[in-house]
């Protein structure tokens, strides 16, 4: 009767004890906190414009960032700056921008709208991406109400004051290891987060999805994933790999909600997000020109001299480099007779056989013009080895006398070097 009052009193204190560890392990987990990073630096050249008080547009080289003043938001004529910064804002995605003139009380709003594309919505959704604000003591706030136009892809808000802003996420799937092109038998992991604002909206640092709260992770194409209702995963290609391909990694989180605009659809609890991963065999040549991806069957890489040849022959066409170097490193478009320089051809079969190249000529130039492009190659191995890389390049097909037609043409490649 004492052994066993003895057992029962042990197992009551080994019981008081778990839950006490349970307790002070849940405890120790930090809540988020106010997310707060140094300022960025600048990273690369600022545009700047005078904008008086009948108001004016400033933009961005590529577009991607439009300012609008309107009429009366100033007083006087006014230097408008947009300066791109380095990011720091881990949920940030794109180019964050700083802009100016900051600790200035605009007399109406200016409309701030950033563009966003096909990359920055790698492991998140559109629904997802806000624009948010730097202030003067490093902490980031989300713009609630951002507006969204998914048709155009942009982003738009309306401010009286400027500092750095850039487009951040409330869900997303982070590479952990960076690695989104895969050969047979490696792999990858991949976490989900999801990124909160205070009552005061203070946008609060990233924390992992609670395991609690993942449905499950899934896989569209080969591959296996070794759990699927944890907050991370590790995805392993399959163990072999006949042509190139892309697979989505993908994660279905439940019962969470982030902050966000009201008038957003997309609160129901149940978010779906992927990232996709290219599946490479051991060798391979793909390009795409015109919109049409093509792939290469038989491939060649050769080294004549001081020129290096790589060819892709597909049953829709080919694609022909010729780099005037042996070497990893970029090359811009032009003639291979010259030193770090390449040339492209590519032919694509069908009824009327078309030949694109990266020269041109204009009606009556004996001298030929080039497109812009660059090939760059990642690795340039001895014989017997791989030559790796990819390219871009604008070329031109002759459709009649004196008329060229451009596409832009992409590629990339690993072949290995026959000579």
């Amino acid at each position: 009767m004492k052994n066993k009052s003895l057992i029962i009193a042990l197992t009551y204190i080994l019981l008081c004890v778990v839950c006490s560890c349970k307790k002070d392990d849940a405890a120790a987990e930090p809540d988020p906190q106010p997310e707060v990073t140094a300022h960025g630096d600048p990273d690369g050249l600022p545009v700047s414009k005078s904008i008086g008080p009948e108001g004016g547009l400033i933009q961005t080289p590529d577009s991607s960032l439009t300012l609008e003043i309107p009429g009366g938001a100033v007083t006087s004529p006014t230097s408008f700056t947009i300066q791109p910064v380095t990011q720091k804002l881990g949920s940030s995605t794109g180019t964050t921008y700083r802009l100016s003139p900051e600790n200035v009380s605009f007399q109406k709003d200016v409309r701030i709208t950033f563009s966003y594309t096909d990359e920055d919505l790698t492991g998140t959704t559109a629904n997802d991406l806000y624009l948010a604000y730097q202030d003067a003591e490093g902490y980031w706030h989300r713009a609630l109400e951002t507006d969204i136009d998914e048709v155009d892809k942009k982003l738009t808000v309306q401010t009286r004051h400027f500092s750095d802003w850039t487009i951040e996420r409330t869900f997303y799937i982070d590479n952990i290891h960076g690695k989104t092109q895969l050969s047979a038998g490696e792999e990858t992991g991949l976490i989900v987060f999801v990124k909160d604002v205070d009552e005061n909206g203070n946008l609060l640092s990233s924390m992992p999805v609670p395991n609690k709260n993942i449905d499950t992770w899934f896989v569209n194409g080969a591959g296996k994933l070794d759990r699927l209702r944890m907050e991370s995963v590790t995805y392993t290609a399959p163990s072999t790999i006949e042509s190139p391909q892309t697979v989505a990694v993908g994660v279905r989180i439940k019962n969470i909600v982030s902050r966000r605009n009201p008038d957003r659809p997309g609160n129901t609890g149940l978010v779906i997000l992927q990232v996709p991963i290219e599946l490479l065999p051991d060798e391979y040549f793909t390009w795409e020109i015109g919109g049409v991806t093509h792939t290469g069957v038989s491939l060649d890489a050769v080294r004549l001299g001081a020129i290096t040849q790589l060819i892709g022959t597909g049953l829709t066409g080919n694609v022909s480099l010729s780099v005037n170097a042996s070497k990893a490193g970029s090359y811009e478009l032009g003639s291979a007779v010259n030193p770090d320089t390449f040339g492209i051809q590519v032919f694509i079969s069908r009824q009327n056989n078309l030949l694109y190249q990266g020269e041109y000529y204009v009606c009556g130039e004996a001298v030929p013009r080039y497109g812009k492009g660059k090939l760059t190659i990642t690795n340039y191995g001895s014989k017997g080895g791989k030559i790796e890389g990819y390219f871009t390049a604008t070329v031109y097909g002759l459709t009649s006398e004196c008329r060229n037609d451009s596409k832009l043409a992409t590629g990339k490649f690993r072949i290995k070097r026959m000579q």
